[in-house]
């Protein structure tokens, strides 16, 4: 039972940082704005949006998959 809610803290905790990591980066793009070009993009082609998109989908991935696994132990684990 330890393991099982040690996990799902970890997931939350995950979670939560990637709220507020998100939040603190739009916060500093309003505060220091400029106009995208090919200068700004990430490796010269990734717009942010994109990149926040896939970052969002792959903790959301996770931390599904986490639960999944934490389920699974309920069931068949110790």
């Amino acid at each position: 039972m330890v393991v099982f809610f040690g996990l799902l803290l970890l997931e939350i905790v995950s979670l939560g940082l990637c709220f507020v990591a998100i939040r603190q980066l739009y916060a500093y793009i309003n505060r220091y704005r400029f106009d995208e070009s090919v200068y700004t993009l990430l490796f010269g082609m990734i717009r942010l949006r994109y990149f926040v998109s896939f970052y969002v989908f792959l903790i959301a991935t996770s931390a599904l998959m986490g639960l999944l696994f934490l389920f699974s132990y309920l069931r068949f684990g110790a």
